[in-house]
């Protein structure tokens, strides 16, 4: 069984950043944690600054980078001691990479930054997300499937009067998954997933459904259909599942 990671609780998003390099008009850094797709944060050599409102907990983060031009690094960094920074995670910006990154965890204190280094040409940033790694408690079952593989493609044919094939229409599908989890304890739902699943039913998650399989595939996924109710396991006292429907956003489809 896999043991799925979800990172949702951004603590980026309604802090207004401050941005050392050139701001784009219309590609400014808000768009970085806007969590839609479509946007995108123009960045050259600078400092983007996140002031923290309160005392913050961090241990992962994500970043999709949907163009790089040159040699781009970005390094995480947060403010240990007044206009201190250390390092906590340095990325070799890959066009069209979504990442999923764990690092030691470590407390922002109010006050302080958090920062995102930027050096060596421009790039565009759809999406970044820091904060807190949610491990699922029990894992999920090898027959689910992979929120990165093709959707699949829908055919409709052309047919003359004499019955003869004169063309055809050809339409991708979205790439669909399921997130099933089994045999969760009642105090872990209530704790740590239900927190998740309210954020869940009105915004995406980065979601790595195999980290120790398949550690590079990662998703920018919501959840279709509505977020279904768990359900008590028979004759397994507290333990719950449930089973959501998922619409995944995968690196290629950002580049768009």
């Amino acid at each position: 069984m896999m043991r799925p990671k979800f990172l949702w609780n951004n603590v980026l998003r309604g802090i207004t950043p401050t941005w050392s390099g050139t701001t784009v008009t219309g590609k400014g850094p808000a768009n970085s944690v806007d969590w839609f797709n479509w946007s995108y944060f123009t960045a050259d050599a600078g400092d983007l600054d996140f002031t923290m409102t309160a005392n913050t907990d961090i241990d992962a983060a994500s970043i999709y980078t949907a163009t790089n031009t040159a040699s781009t690094t970005i390094a995480l960094k947060y403010e240990s001691s007044v206009s201190s920074f250390t390092t906590l995670k340095t990325w070799t910006a890959t066009s069209g990479k979504l990442t999923l990154d764990e690092f030691t965890g470590v407390t922002v204190s109010s006050g302080r930054r958090i920062r995102l280094s930027f050096s060596g040409g421009d790039i565009n940033v759809r999406q970044l997300v820091v904060g807190e790694v949610l491990e699922a408690e029990q894992g999920q079952y090898d027959d689910m499937t992979y929120p990165t593989l093709t959707g699949g493609v829908k055919t409709s044919n052309v047919v003359s009067v004499n019955g003869s094939i004169i063309g055809r229409s050809i339409k991708r599908l979205e790439r669909r998954g399921t997130l099933s989890l089994d045999y969760l304890s009642a105090s872990w739902y209530r704790t740590n997933w239900e927190p998740f699943a309210k954020h869940a039913a009105r915004y995406p998650f980065i979601y790595q459904p195999n980290p120790s399989g398949q550690p590079t595939e990662v998703a920018f996924s919501a959840v279709e259909g509505g977020i279904s109710s768990p359900s008590n396991m028979a004759n397994l006292g507290d333990r719950m599942t449930f089973k959501w429907k998922l619409h995944n956003l995968v690196a290629d489809e950002f580049a768009i």
